[in-house]
């Protein structure tokens, strides 16, 4: 697999604009401006050379963040995969646009301030068996929901989680390990059948 990665320093030329692919998933798509320094030793300062405009598009949690987190003129650092595109347009015209799928999105930090806020994970597909809440939580590290108070996640403890005995934690349709089993690499499948 031959792919060229690369990491764009600039400033956004606009606001990112948020759209949906044909199968519904979320992304952020967002031009910048890189503008080349050198030192020039006539003048004994820095100059300014020529720029380069990109595309930037994130997809899923990366575009909704992006959306929440950035505005034009923002100072980014973009790192992502790049895709030189070429086409004839309508008036036959050679034409070619330079895009970055990025891969991780952040405020150039060497230029300012910057705040982090953790929102609440966004999931994409309600099939996905990863959307249990008590999976996203330890994902987090985040203790499950226990409003009942007895140790186990609400959902375990409505249906009686735990062993024969009421010793440990079952996981619903997989396997389970009892508090006897700390220490051990030994499993149990649970509702085999």
């Amino acid at each position: 697999m031959n792919e060229s990665f690369v990491t764009v320093m600039g400033n956004l030329v606009g606001d990112p604009q948020g759209r949906s692919t044909k199968a519904g998933k979320p992304f952020a798509s967002f031009r910048v401006a890189s503008t080349t320094r050198r030192w020039d030793a006539e003048t004994r300062g820095f100059v300014d050379g020529s720029t380069n405009f990109m595309n930037v598009v994130g997809f899923n949690a990366l575009g909704g963040n992006i959306m929440g987190s950035l505005r034009k003129g923002d100072p980014v650092v973009v790192y992502g995969r790049l895709r030189v595109n070429q086409w004839v347009n309508g008036d036959g015209v050679n034409m070619t646009s330079v895009e970055v799928d990025a891969y991780s999105v952040g405020h150039d930090l060497a230029r300012g301030q910057s705040s982090f806020s953790k929102p609440e994970r966004i999931q994409y597909d309600a099939n996905d068996r990863l959307a249990d809440p008590n999976i996203q939580a330890s994902l987090d590290a985040r203790e499950p929901d226990d409003s009942q108070g007895d140790g186990l996640p609400d959902e375990e403890a409505s249906s009686g989680g735990g062993d024969e005995d009421g010793n440990g934690l079952v996981v619903h349709g997989g396997f389970s390990r009892t508090t006897a089993d700390a220490d051990t690499d030994d499993y149990v499948v649970a509702n085999a059948g």
